[in-house]
């Protein structure tokens, strides 16, 4: 039904034409609105639901991008991370590998032979064992151990494999009588002939000043062994190279303490430090620590692990001597094989290992005894040690040696000269690692009594002097006499540091060490002891020179006198004035003859020394008097073995006669009156049977000593690394370094024989005399029948009459 309102609207369209076409127009324009807002509206929503559209897709888009790279990355550093833990693992085996089984070489000292009739007193000897390590008992229960008893020594010899043969272990009882030995015996039956083992002197580890006494693992003692792992590493035997429960008890303990007292790090982790790493604290470096430490877990076994860290773990510094390994360290702390150290001494040594600066015993001996006792109680608790030795060892004082430098033997500067030696025949790496075992020509006794004659004679020249002048240096070589082995080599005043090897390695001209060779040239070229020489002012103009004027060290001339007082007075214008009459050219051939090089000096002032050698080539040349005539070059190397004991090579020493051996006991009968009469005459020994001759560089730069007795011959050099004057001559530097050194060796004399030539002259004049008649020295001379006699002189006196009333021997 339609109601009445909508009639009437109805009616009123139809009825009114207008009304209808304005109304169909409104309802079109109405229309034509409402579509156009739909067809915005729809419009509209089709723009949102697009931009929508596109939101969702950069989002999905970035976030599969971002899938994919992480992926991608995620790959990359799993690849990179392989690759660097195969390289790790490559790098830490071989360096792991070949470290572990390279075996240095080992150098030893001679071993001292003992036999009856041997000049050795009872102290003596028992200072030679304990210089070995050898420790004073009363039972003799191991080897290593001497008794004293009156008039002797009882020894319990430790076993050695010599040259020749391997000594077990024996006992010994040696009787003395004066300063000799009188008798030996072993197990109540007589020896003739017996060595104790030599001692250690260094080896060839590599690099970085780093020294070891490598061990096997047979040769680690079990108590160090589980010591270390109680100590330092509880769960070792079961950890994959790390340890969780280590780190949070380290950690705890840290916390409680408020400062860094433990370190979480296994044993594992110490040895990839040691063998690896710097000691620099970052992320990074720990990060590699562990994966180095399970890498060498995965590949090697705990015994393996264990026997490197006992022989790798840094336990001190000795100038620029790294101690690494428990095997050295016995021996620097105590003086003893690692094998005879009690508990105490073991737990020592484990003390210093959590800082070998702030547990030296050395510098901190309070402290390190107190982490000594700690680790004792440790062994107690741990089962390691019974009650009863834990209380026997726990009072006891620390037992390390008088300083750093008197544990152990450790001779750098001789080692210097036996790596010369061995470079022509071995490479370094043989050295290093072939387990090579070389016997040299060292005597320990000989270069521990040079040593402390340069260290003691310079601090006693110094007392009284600036702070300027105390900066003297001195170097010294000692040889035998008829073999060139060289006893003994002292590069500087520190002689077991590391550092400049002056007795090699400096040359310094020589002053008037150097006449000697001037006479001998005389000697041989028709001259003799009586000729006249003459001791006046002089210059010389070489070509292209400049005008040369020597000059005597006092300044004075003296005249014409004999060869003989030119020598022994050291006089400057006669030994020119000689050596003018020779010629340069002669001299210096025979040079070239004694030492196998040419001298650098061609010009006159060669005469007095104006040629830089070098102790060592000093010592060469002198050797040609010493030996009666015999050029022996020095050597320091007696033999080479392999690991198995199996001879290598040789070094026997060579004889190449270079001087007539007549000739040369002349000149040594020379020298000699040069001790007793001239420049060494200040020398307590100087009437003893010793020869030498001193020496003076320009403004006493230079201080020289020759000198020989029948069985040692010494060159002694003292100067300043700065070339600047020391105010020292030949006789009140050098010479006193050698009276320091003869006080402790005591002198051989001289064997001089009597020859038909020998004729007693005027010291003075050179004339034929008696010293009834004269101040006179015996000496031979090539034709005694044409030499003048000095008036008033009755020389019908037999030649073993004159010698004795000279010699008085």
């Amino acid at each position: 039904m339609i109601s009445s309102q909508k009639l009437t609207r109805l009616f009123r369209y139809t009825a009114n034409p207008q009304c209808i076409g304005v109304n169909r127009k409104r309802d079109m324009a109405k229309k034509t609105a409402s579509t156009r807002k739909t067809t915005a509206k729809a419009s509209s929503n089709k723009n949102t639901q697009g931009q929508e559209s596109w939101g969702r897709r950069l989002r999905r888009g970035l976030f599969k991008l971002l899938v994919k790279t992480v992926l991608w990355a995620s790959l990359v550093a799993i690849l990179v991370g392989a690759g660097y833990l195969y390289y790790l693992d490559r790098n830490i085996s071989k360096t792991f590998e070949g470290r572990r089984w390279s075996v240095p070489a080992q150098v030893y000292a001679q071993p001292l032979e003992l036999f009856p009739g041997k000049r050795l007193t009872n102290s003596q000897l028992q200072e030679e064992l304990a210089r070995l390590g050898y420790r004073k008992t009363a039972d003799l229960s191991a080897p290593g151990s001497y008794q004293p008893i009156p008039g002797g020594v009882n020894v319990h010899l430790r076993s050695f494999a010599f040259m020749e043969a391997t000594r077990p272990s024996t006992r010994l009882q040696v009787m003395f009588v004066g300063r000799q030995i009188q008798r030996m015996n072993s197990s109540g039956k007589p020896l003739d002939l017996i060595r104790l083992e030599p001692a250690v002197i260094g080896s060839f580890f590599p690099s970085h000043g780093e020294d070891r006494v490598i061990l096997a693992p047979d040769q680690v003692p079990d108590l160090l062994a589980n010591g270390l792992k109680a100590v330092e590493d509880r769960t070792f035997d079961e950890h994959k190279g790390f340890s969780i429960t280590g780190i949070a008890r380290a950690a705890l303990v840290n916390l409680r303490s408020g400062k860094r007292q433990q370190g979480g790090s296994t044993l594992t982790q110490q040895l990839v430090k040691s063998y690896f790493l710097t000691n620099e604290r970052t992320i990074e470096r720990k990060l590699r620590e562990l994966a180095m430490a399970i890498i060498l877990e995965m590949r090697f076994s705990k015994e393996d692990l264990l026997t490197a860290y006992i022989n790798e773990i840094f336990l001190g510094q000795n100038g620029a001597r790294a101690i690494h390994g428990f095997g050295l360290g016995a021996q620097y702390y105590f003086n003893k094989p690692l094998n005879e150290l009690p508990p105490d001494q073991i737990a020592t040594l484990i003390s210093i290992i959590r800082g070998p600066s702030y547990y030296n015993p050395f510098r901190h001996p309070e402290r390190t005894l107190q982490r000594r006792n700690r680790i004792l109680d440790t062994f107690r608790d741990d089962g390691l040690i019974s009650q009863d030795a834990h209380q026997r060892v726990i009072g006891k004082p620390l037992g390390v040696v008088d300083s750093p430098n008197s544990g152990g033997a450790y001779y750098p500067a001789f080692m210097d000269l036996v790596r010369m030696e061995l470079r022509e025949r071995y490479s370094a790496k043989d050295l290093r690692s072939q387990g090579l075992r070389i016997f040299t020509t060292l005597n320990p006794r000989t270069q521990e009594n040079a040593q402390q004659a340069v260290s003691r004679t310079l601090k006693a020249i110094e007392q009284g002097r600036a702070p300027s002048q105390r900066d003297l240096q001195a170097s010294t070589v000692v040889a035998d006499t008829q073999t060139g082995e060289v006893l003994a080599l002292v590069g500087g005043r520190r002689g077991r540091v590391d550092g400049f090897n002056r007795a090699l390695n400096a040359q310094r001209p020589v002053g008037s060490v150097i006449k000697p060779l001037i006479v001998l040239t005389a000697l041989e070229n028709g001259y003799d002891w009586s000729s006249l020489v003459n001791d006046e002012e002089i210059t010389l103009i070489p070509p292209n020179g400049e005008p040369w004027s020597p000059r005597n060290y006092d300044g004075k001339s003296r005249g014409e006198l004999p060869i003989i007082k030119a020598l022994a007075l050291s006089l400057n214008l006669a030994t020119v004035d000689l050596g003018n009459r020779v010629g340069i050219g002669t001299v210096q051939a025979r040079f070239t003859d004694l030492l196998g090089y040419a001298a650098k000096n061609r010009y006159p002032s060669f005469f007095l020394g104006a040629e830089a050698m070098s102790p060592l080539r000093l010592l060469e040349l002198y050797g040609n008097f010493a030996s009666g005539g015999f050029r022996v070059s020095p050597k320091s190397v007696i033999a080479v073995l392999d690991e198995q004991g199996n001879a290598l090579s040789h070094y026997p020493f060579a004889l190449e006669q270079t001087i007539d051996p007549d000739v040369a006991m002349s000149l040594n009968q020379g020298l000699e009156i040069v001790m007793r009469r001239g420049t060494g005459r200040s020398s307590p020994y100087a009437k003893q049977g010793v020869a030498g001759k001193t020496g003076t560089s320009n403004d006493n730069r230079d201080s020289w000593f020759a000198g020989f007795d029948n069985s040692k011959l010494s060159v002694v050099w003292v100067g300043r690394d700065d070339n600047k004057p020391t105010g020292l001559t030949g006789s009140s530097g050098a010479m006193r370094i050698w009276n320091a050194m003869m006080r402790e060796e005591g002198v051989d004399p001289l064997i001089i024989l009597a020859n038909e030539n020998s004729v007693a002259i005027e010291y003075d004049t050179g004339l034929q005399a008696t010293d009834k008649c004269a101040d006179v020295v015996v000496l031979p001379i090539t034709r005694p029948d044409t030499l003048p006699i000095k008036p008033g002189c009755n020389i019908k006196v037999g030649l073993g009459q004159r010698l004795r009333s000279i010699f008085g021997r």
